[in-house]
């Protein structure tokens, strides 16, 4: 038996060959998962639940490793060792499956193709399972885990896109959607700071105290490869060390990244629309949408930073990507408050952008509480 305690499920493994998943809060059985339906005597010898509650994965005496979407109840994956599985593990972060084999003293660790691939979700039989060896302690022996991983079948994601429900960026305009970028990116873009700070050197290197093994040739100038002690030059480059902010803001202001965003914002400052700017930003990865940002031209009379200001709130009212619009004002008056503060428009603009977004967090909490009320009541009157 297996409690996964966000989702209130249980999952019990059956002498049938079954898995039955019960839902302990109405007490009814909402899943039957059949290991085959031609061999009966195969028994499931663990199983566990995915750190979301989406999945369960099983190990049977078949040796093969069995993975159900709970939501649709399909058989969506499996693979076949060479040896049964005898106990198996989910990670909290959803990153990794950790397993152990009868004729092996390793943990073999799998990586999740889901968070960086389409994996689909429709349903295969016992025939479409693969055979696959763990790769050995040194890694030989079998092909790499991401290499294999970040292959997509074209022929199974062809025949799941009838199955697939097509993706839609907002259900209704009443609605707060937050949007599908990964969550790493836009936590890492508020604590970009704090990473180059732990990951600055904490001492100027030092020379060597004594030559290396290997002594330069004769075709080579002693002097370029051994720094002496006493070197003027190396003294003064090791106690002034020069800003990598310095270095990266003349790179990124010629930079493919910057010249695509400032070509959008001017566009967007001329047109009012401002959906092809926020997109290209949140397609860029955490350290590049710092740079973005960070190059918008601070100058008098400021159209840069109020037309950022001005897409942020027009992406407030629409009511989307609400996540990310807080990390980018979260980012912008990081880098931009001081200029913001000497500005009348800018603070007005930054005002109404935090008018609205308190007038979003309101209603959103209105709605909470009353769901919240519905739910507490029906529970009241079912007991």
């Amino acid at each position: 038996m297996r409690y996964h305690r966000a989702s209130d499920l249980i999952a019990l493994s059956c002498d049938d060959s079954s898995i039955r998943v019960v839902d302990i809060e109405t007490k009814k059985l909402i899943r039957e998962l059949w290991n085959s339906s031609t061999h009966s005597h195969i028994q499931t010898i663990d199983f566990t639940f995915s750190n979301d509650g989406r999945w369960i994965i099983s190990a049977s005496s078949d040796s093969i490793i069995r993975v159900w979407d709970l939501p649709t109840g399909h058989f969506i994956d499996a693979m076949k060792l060479h040896s049964p599985c005898t106990a198996l593990a989910f990670s909290n972060t959803g990153e990794y499956l950790a397993t152990a084999q009868e004729d092996s003293v390793g943990v073999h660790i799998w990586t999740n193709r889901t968070l960086f691939a389409h994996a689909p979700t429709r349903h295969i039989t016992d025939k479409e399972i693969s055979e696959i060896d763990a790769p050995s302690a040194s890694g030989e022996g079998g092909e790499g885990l991401i290499e294999a991983a970040g292959e997509v079948d074209e022929v199974e994601a062809q025949e799941d896109d009838e199955t697939v429900v097509p993706s839609i960026g907002q259900l209704s305009d009443r609605i707060t959607t937050l949007s599908l970028v990964p969550k790493s990116r836009w936590q890492n873009l508020l604590h970009l700071d704090v990473i180059r700070a732990r990951n600055k050197p904490k001492e100027a290197p030092k020379p060597p105290e004594k030559a290396p093994f290997f002594l330069p040739s004769l075709q080579q100038n002693p002097s370029t490869v051994i720094a002496p002690s006493n070197s003027t030059a190396f003294t003064q480059s090791a106690t002034k060390p020069a800003s990598r902010i310095t270095k990266i803001t003349p790179l990124a202001s010629r930079s493919p990244i910057t010249s695509e965003f400032t070509a959008l914002l001017h566009a967007a400052s001329q047109t009012k629309s401002y959906t092809p700017l926020l997109a290209h930003l949140s397609t860029l990865p955490p350290s590049a949408a710092d740079i973005a940002i960070r190059t918008l031209d601070d100058t008098a009379p400021y159209t840069e930073l109020l037309t950022f200001v001005h897409a942020l709130i027009a992406r407030l009212q629409e009511r989307r990507d609400y996540e990310l619009v807080q990390a980018w004002m979260a980012v912008f008056l990081r880098l931009h408050g001081r200029t913001v503060i000497h500005d009348e428009k800018l603070v007005g603009a930054v005002r109404e952008w935090q008018a609205e977004a308190r007038r979003e967090r309101e209603r959103v909490g209105g709605l909470v509480g009353y769901a919240v009320g519905v739910v507490g009541w029906v529970r009241s009157a079912r007991s």
